[in-house]
């Protein structure tokens, strides 16, 4: 399967000193992953944080088969004892590997080649989850950054959506495919579909976004924050605790893009609200997850 994108801004994948060094592979992978779990999630299905202690490993010695011991996203992702079923190459127009960090207004194309057989299933969830991200959201790295001012607040990650190499028509019942997998109880933080909010041709400055997630005009955060601004906020980590991401986001490219996700639909309707509240009377569309995955 070959999908072909464009960048509207630069590509971040990871790289030595803190520097784009060059394209990462692995760094676009882990970004893809990200929203193919949003996607599972939000259509139903378990999938596993991988950072986690709760993570899947596939033990080949147990009798379960390996779908009944991995999530939908490590049965295509790979995790401990079990291989990634495919692998990533980044192609230019004229079908040459790129090496180099990805600038904008480059037109690349991601082909997934078979290292393991993969199901129509997956083909789709991977397809969409690509298109998700660049019609809505943003890839790779770095995203969580913005807004800010200087060099670290520039846009990073939006890609415009060409079209893929062939057409992929939804499963007649997706539902039913993702019940095939190890099945627990999605926290409640973990990016779920559903609960995504999505507005296009709007922009948050960055004391706009401190004053939504609750933050000082230094990013620090409020005393008086209330749980929703403490959900978009995040925390930063510590010697004795990892940093929790924030989750809300704003960029200046493709005219403006704001995207983020909470915890249910009633907060996700919350935030939306407060974000046209923000964005007064600004010409600007908004799109929940719900409805996203409707048009899919």
């Amino acid at each position: 399967m070959e999908i072909r994108l464009k960048t509207l801004t630069p590509l971040w994948t990871g790289g030595v000193d803190r520097t784009c060094d060059r394209l990462h592979e692995t760094g676009l992978i882990g970004s893809l992953r990200w929203w193919y779990e949003a996607l599972v999630r939000g259509l139903g299905g378990y999938a596993c944080d991988p950072t986690s202690e709760d993570r899947c490993e596939y033990a080949p010695r147990k009798s379960d088969p390996p779908e009944k011991q991995l999530c939908a996203a490590c049965y295509l992702f790979g995790c401990t004892g079990w291989g990634r079923k495919f692998r990533l190459r980044v192609v230019d127009e004229q079908g040459q590997v790129i090496k180099d960090a990805l600038a904008a207004n480059i037109t690349f194309c991601l082909k997934f080649l078979e290292l393991r057989p993969i199901t129509e299933e997956e083909k789709w969830l991977l397809a969409k989850s690509v298109e998700i991200a660049a019609r809505y959201g943003a890839l790779g790295g770095k995203t969580t950054l913005k807004p800010q001012k200087g060099p670290m607040g520039e846009d990073f990650g939006i890609i415009s959506w060409i079209g893929a190499s062939r057409t992929l028509q939804r499963p007649n019942d997706i539902q039913a495919f993702l019940q095939r997998f190890r099945q627990k109880k999605n926290a409640s933080d973990h990016p779920d579909l559903r609960y995504f909010f999505f507005a296009s041709g709007g922009f948050l400055s960055r004391l706009q976004m401190n004053s939504l997630m609750g933050l000082d005009g230094k990013g620090r955060p409020l005393k008086n924050a209330d749980e929703v601004q403490k959900f978009l906020q995040g925390k930063r980590g510590t010697s004795q605790s990892d940093a929790i991401s924030k989750k809300l986001f704003s960029f200046c490219a493709d005219d403006g893009r704001i995207w983020g996700y909470a915890r249910n639909a009633t907060m996700r309707d919350e935030i939306i609200q407060q974000i046209k509240e923000t964005l007064g009377q600004e010409a600007y569309t908004v799109k929940t997850g719900e409805e996203a995955l409707n048009d899919l």
